[in-house]
């Protein structure tokens, strides 16, 4: 049985190697400099990979630097050091196929434009029946086929929100970014969104990493959880998700095993908030990750 909780290794930030990487992060750090001339650290010596196919979620504690390492991820943000490679290939600028859904959908979307047209937006080198023809499609995997005629505004959020992923998804890409993409909807229209995610992710093969302050949402979602520290942030843990596909969203969350993951990704990011050591070069000691849950019947 593999490990369920890892270690980051001492002195790098770094977790254990796994498949071939679609993306690859060595080392990146970055801060934001100040009018005063003072720095401010936001993400620091941070190394991180995702398979093809692989869904990763990031947690850690608020104000953590987590957007900031999102941003570094696709391309939209350059890092003040270290590397990062997609499909083996140095990264600069949004690869074409990176799809990014913001926490924000009511300021991602287009209010004057139709939900097809939204969907659409991203796909302006495709002849006019090809561009169609995803927008439907796409409308149709997030259950939005009913309205593509309606506005943004005439939506609630979570289906602003479900407008929002598919324009991400008619684009095919390899690789799904996600800001957290449910912080600002209720906690029904989140559980349906989550499904849905997981539904979409599994069908089109994405490689989908998400950042998110929900730890229940994360080992739902997730195959892997890295957890960051406080700022600057650094890799202190990784928990590898061991519950079959497809999951139920009730009965994942009655499992024990799910609980103990729970309270590992928790008593991390306790730790490291509470400790005025944790630093990249003395990762949370391992009697704060708990033992391996056992496996549930």
């Amino acid at each position: 049985m593999p490990e369920s909780v890892k270690d980051a290794n001492p002195g790098t930030g770094a977790v254990t190697a796994g498949p071939a990487a679609l993306l690859e992060a060595q080392g990146i750090a970055r801060s934001f400099p100040h009018r005063n001339g003072s720095v401010t650290p936001a993400v620091g010596d941070i190394n991180l990979s995702i398979a093809k196919g692989e869904f990763v979620a990031i947690v850690g504690p608020s104000g953590c630097g987590k957007t900031t390492l999102l941003r570094c991820l696709c391309g939209l943000l350059k890092p003040d050091s270290g590397k990062l490679r997609y499909n083996g290939e140095p990264v600069d600028g949004v690869p074409d196929d990176v799809a990014v859904v913001f926490q924000e959908y009511n300021r991602s979307l287009f209010p004057w434009l139709s939900v097809r047209r939204n969907v659409e937006f991203g796909l302006t080198e495709l002849p006019k029946p090809e561009r169609r023809a995803r927008a439907e499609e796409a409308l149709q995997r997030v259950h939005l086929a009913d309205v593509p005629e309606h506005y943004p505004w005439q939506l609630s959020g979570g289906m602003q929100q479900r407008v929002a992923i598919a324009r991400a998804i008619a684009t095919s890409p390899n690789l799904l970014l996600m800001d957290e993409p449910f912080a600002s909807v209720d906690a029904q229209t989140r559980m349906r969104l989550e499904a849905m995610t997981a539904s979409i992710s599994t069908e089109l093969g994405l490689a989908t990493l998400l950042i998110t302050h929900d730890i229940d949402e994360a080992v739902f979602l997730a195959d892997r959880v890295i957890v960051l520290s406080p700022r600057p942030s650094h890799v202190v843990a990784e928990v590898v998700v061991d519950i079959p596909r497809p999951r139920d969203a009730l009965e994942v969350k009655a499992m024990p095993r799910f609980q103990e993951y729970r309270r590992l990704i928790h008593d991390v990011i306790v730790n490291t908030e509470s400790s005025t050591s944790a630093t990249a070069d003395s990762p949370v000691p391992a009697r704060a990750l708990g033992t391996q849950p056992e496996r549930s019947a």
